[in-house]
């Protein structure tokens, strides 16, 4: 179970809704297309010492009956309006494949604004445009828009077996598609937060060396890591992405506290 924070555009787990405020940094992070904050939500209390926050996008999970958007700005620009109050204290942004876009355009934004994220971590999301060749993925019908998103493991096999369920998810995967495939990434656009970058051997959609261009659009520090598997190798390999995002962020908090005492 979640709960809401200040808008419906930001969730907790229930369980951790009374003690949140005693953890020293916040993980605010993004979902996949189609996706919401369950997932997310799940890694609550394998990050000792962190908040985790999950972003819900209009139009998914428990926000199903709102229109989704379509445009990388106006997501990025209600989604910075709403974690506004929550950024009282240190912070980092996870964000896998769409999550992981807009993870990097929420931290442009936020810095723009006078915040300063601690890290940011992008999974199997390539930082330019990549390999797509053909329509735009959104504008196939519905069986080869389904077999694409089945490449690369977006549905759960459950939800596949059930037409009414396929129909509920459709028009949010659609969406986030949309948004993804007409935005125009900024050749030269960089964060001065570190980056690290995560992805599957095998991901298609985001391979090893397509996580490298990242590197290129921070300050800061960049880092790689490369796990076994596909798309969806984070979820395969938690125990390793939690253990680096745990002790990336943690030494990232001791650090500007440090240099803010010297």
């Amino acid at each position: 179970m979640t709960v809401e924070l200040t808008s419906p555009w930001l969730r907790r787990a229930v369980d951790k809704a009374e003690s949140a405020g005693d953890d020293p940094i916040r993980l605010f992070c993004l979902p996949h297309a189609g996706s919401g904050p369950a997932r997310y939500l799940a890694w609550t209390d394998r990050l000792d010492g962190i908040d985790l926050i999950g972003v819900c996008l209009p139009g998914h999970e428990r926000r199903v009956a709102e229109p989704p958007l379509r445009r990388v700005a106006d997501i990025v620009d209600a989604l910075a309006d709403a974690m506004g109050p929550h950024l009282d204290r240190p912070f980092g942004l996870f964000g896998h494949s769409f999550g992981g876009l807009l993870s990097f355009e929420l931290a442009r934004r936020l810095e723009v604004d006078g915040a300063r994220p601690l890290h940011v971590f992008v999974s199997g999301s390539a930082a330019e445009p990549f390999g797509q060749a053909g329509p735009p993925v959104a504008d196939l019908d519905e069986e080869a828009f389904l077999a694409h998103v089945g490449t690369l493991g977006g549905l759960d096999p459950d939800v596949l077996a059930h037409p009414d369920l396929v129909d509920l998810v459709i028009p949010a995967l659609r969406a986030d598609y949309e948004a993804a495939e007409a935005h125009t990434p900024d050749p030269a656009a960089a964060v001065n937060a570190p980056i690290t970058a995560i992805g599957g051997l095998h991901d298609p959609a985001a391979p090893p060396g397509a996580l490298i261009a990242w590197g290129r659009h921070t300050a800061g520090p960049f880092s790689r890591i490369t796990l076994p598997g596909g798309h969806f190798a984070l979820f395969d390999q938690e125990h390793n992405v939690l253990r680096t995002v745990r002790t990336t962020l943690t030494a990232a908090d001791r650090a500007t506290r440090v240099a803010g005492r010297i």
